[in-house]
């Protein structure tokens, strides 16, 4: 709320002021009561005065009215706002966090955070904090009023001591209940968060479960999970049950009106008087039954803010350097220096090593293969280049400049990746071909897909590049999303290229025109390839196998063919290798 100062202020102070005329509206109707029964008394017509306390009535009760309108109002601009900024830095702070924050927090509470727990804080600051603030109000102008009461007849203020007796102890009692009932509606938000997670899994996965015939047990599962929230729910309720601060606020308003009463009955205090008092403690009454209500809302929000904070202050090992490194060689030599990582598997750091001691060089604009069976850290020494992680130990130096001291912003704007798993946006052919590079023309955008072989199908589409691709690119086949994400990296324009198993997806056919894209783009540059194809092998500089997250042998094709076992084993499965095999056994015998 210090974003908006001027407008908090602004709110508080009406909400504030929106108590006065509260209490002012009581305490005219009492004087009102004293001078009709005045008139009635003597027998006289209706009087200025009581004319004109009449309409004073009204007056405040009009302005009351635009009153409440314009505090609900500012309230709700200035929440509203809240609640926009946060959700935009939540989303950014997310949005910047390493690999290693994805890969510990779940998606789904994610989710559930973002949208749900944001807006109960804004329910929490509205309409929660804004009734609190006019309850409270009311109560300390109300209690000054009733202790006036008493005072202005030269009495002791008997009346303003009940109050002030009974109102903190419903105050306390109430709080001890939010406080009570907080770790039930904490329990009760984490069931709620199951419940989103448990619906949104299969409703995503909706094709599979049709598949195996699963609607039963998935049907199963949601009910067990229902039936907790269910519990929760009632165990609030029970709670809510044996509400005690109800009787206090209940036993504070009967002695105020007895004692009132008495005072009247004995002449002290006229019936107006009686008439205020019973107002007064109406309105308080009426705030307090209200407020426990809003004092849960604000322990909820407490309990949702928590959740927001502890996801926003997650410890990232990943951040950019104070001092990064500037003017990086990306052409030079890409030196991997006793490199181990390990994945993070319920805390930071504490999974299995994906890669064990790696040390190797790979010469400045060399092609290179790597191959090796799964689990082997093919893919991870990708992500490593391009600073999704950092190395759990060792350094990478990329033209005798540390990576780990390179800004990420940097390392990906110089590094491309053509990923195995194709994720493509809900959005244009165009505005997917063109996401890594915001300030792309349309010429940028066809050169990119003429070069990846995606031409000719996009052509084929209805609206051709405004054609928007279903979620996650499913109208589209597995060929034609590989071709669209090569198109998007060609157009990044990287200094290194990293492709995982890029052409995994596409026949014969596109493949040849394909190559001639890569080969034309690989000139004069770094690429890695992560692959299966016997042509990759072929035609690669360097072939680097691996084996169990360590380096099993590093070499050219025919090098390895003459020195590794590892490899002849592995070259031997590759589909079309016994035509490349003879041939390359006839030529050592020569």
């Amino acid at each position: 709320m210090r974003r908006y100062p001027g407008l908090t202020l602004f709110a508080v102070g009406l909400a504030l002021f929106a108590s006065l005329l509260t209490i002012l509206s009581s305490w005219v109707l009492g004087d009102a009561v004293d001078e009709l029964k005045f008139i009635v008394d003597n027998g006289l017509e209706l009087t200025p005065e009581f004319v004109g306390l009449c309409w004073l009535i009204l007056a405040f009760a009009l302005l009351l009215f635009v009153t409440y309108i314009v505090v609900g109002f500012a309230f709700a601009i200035m929440t509203l706002r809240w609640e926009r900024d946060a959700r935009q830095e939540f989303f950014e702070v997310i949005q910047n966090n390493s690999m290693t924050f994805h890969d510990q927090v779940d998606s789904k509470q994610m989710l559930a955070v973002a949208m749900q727990d944001i807006r109960w804080v804004r329910f929490s600051l509205n309409p929660a904090l804004r009734n609190i603030i006019m309850a409270i109000g009311s109560l300390i102008i109300a209690s000054v009023l009733l202790a006036w009461i008493d005072i202005s007849q030269g009495l002791f203020p008997i009346l303003g001591i009940i109050v002030a007796i009974g109102s903190p102890l419903y105050l306390f009692f109430a709080y001890r209940y939010a406080v009570a009932i907080e770790p039930v509606r904490r329990v009760r938000s984490e069931q709620n968060e199951k419940l989103t997670a448990v619906s949104q899994e299969v409703f995503r996965g909706i094709e599979v479960v049709r598949a195996f015939g699963a609607e039963d047990l998935e049907s199963s599962k949601f009910r067990k999970v229902s039936k907790e929230y269910e519990r929760l729910l009632t165990k609030e309720g029970r709670l809510a049950a044996f509400y005690i601060p109800n009787l206090i606020l209940t036993a504070t308003t009967a002695a105020a009106f007895l004692y009132c009463a008495n005072q009247v009955i004995s002449g002290v205090f006229p019936v107006g008087t009686l008439v205020k008092a019973i107002a007064l403690l109406a309105v308080v009454d009426g705030f307090s039954h209200i407020l426990p209500r809003f004092l849960l809302v604000i322990r909820g929000g407490h309990v949702n803010a928590q959740r927001i904070v502890d996801i926003l202050d997650w410890a990232d090992p990943l951040n950019d350097p104070d001092s990064p490194v500037k003017n990086i060689n990306w052409t030079g030599d890409i030196v991997l220096d006793n490199v181990s990582f390990r994945y993070a598997s319920g805390g930071v750091d504490e999974g299995p090593y994906a890669l064990r001691n790696l040390s190797l060089t790979i010469p400045g604009g060399s092609r290179v293969a790597l191959i090796g069976g799964p689990g082997s850290g093919k893919s991870t020494i990708l992500k490593l280049l391009l600073r999704l992680y950092d190395p759990t130990d060792g350094k990478i130096l990329i033209g005798g400049s540390d990576l780990g001291r390179v800004r990420t912003k940097d390392a990906r704007a110089a590094v491309g990746l053509v990923e195995q798993n194709v994720f493509l946006f809900r959005r244009s052919v165009k505005d997917n071909i063109a996401f890594g590079k915001v300030n792309a023309t349309m010429d940028d955008v066809v050169t990119a897909a003429t070069r990846a072989q995606a031409i000719e199908f996009i052509n084929e589409l209805d609206e051709k590049y405004d054609t928007v691709i279903g979620e996650r690119g499913m109208t589209l086949s597995g060929g034609q999303r590989q071709r669209l994400a090569i198109a998007r990296t060609l157009l990044q324009d990287p200094k290194i290229l990293l492709l995982d198993d890029s052409v995994s997806a596409i026949d014969a056919r596109t493949e040849f025109h394909l190559r001639k894209a890569l080969d034309e783009v690989m000139t004069g540059r770094t690429s890695i390839t992560v692959t299966q194809r016997l042509r990759t092998l072929l035609e690669a500089d360097m072939v680097i196998i691996m084996d169990k997250g360590m380096v099993a042998a590093v070499g050219s094709h025919e090098e390895l063919l003459r020195s590794s076992e590892h490899y002849k084993r592995i070259y031997r499965r590759l589909p079309g290798a016994e035509r490349y095999f003879d041939r390359d056994a006839v030529g050592r015998d020569a």
